[in-house]
């Protein structure tokens, strides 16, 4: 796997390229490279899957915003922004619930509640 991919250069689009336009840009180019409508190159399918994935990353806002940071070389990333940019806090209160010996008791509701 080829860890310096530049997905804007694959899609042929701005890296400040709006949704809408790598849309365009990702049809166009899935059109061209498609193996069943290409079938007498026999690099199109790679080129295709090529083309997907630079799509799906490039779609992708947190995916994006990761490729971005990267400067374009996934062996760059940082997995410590990987972790704030998807907002992973560890749970402490279920771990707390299950290693506490806390009771919960049912309370019912207030009698007056349902006349």
């Amino acid at each position: 796997m080829d860890y310096t991919k530049d997905y804007y250069k694959i899609l042929g689009v701005d890296k400040d390229a709006s949704e809408k336009e790598i849309k365009l840009a990702y049809r166009r180019m899935a059109k061209r490279y498609h193996p069943d409508l290409n079938r007498t190159d026999p690099n199109a399918k790679e080129k295709f899957i090529e083309i997907k994935e630079a799509y799906d990353v490039l779609t992708n806002p947190i995916e994006r915003k990761i490729y971005d940071r990267s400067d374009f070389n996934l062996k760059n990333i940082d997995h410590g922004d990987l972790i704030y940019i998807y907002g992973f806090r560890p749970n402490w209160d279920l771990f707390g619930n299950i290693y506490t010996r806390k009771q919960h008791y049912y309370r019912p509701p207030p009698e007056d509640m349902y006349t």
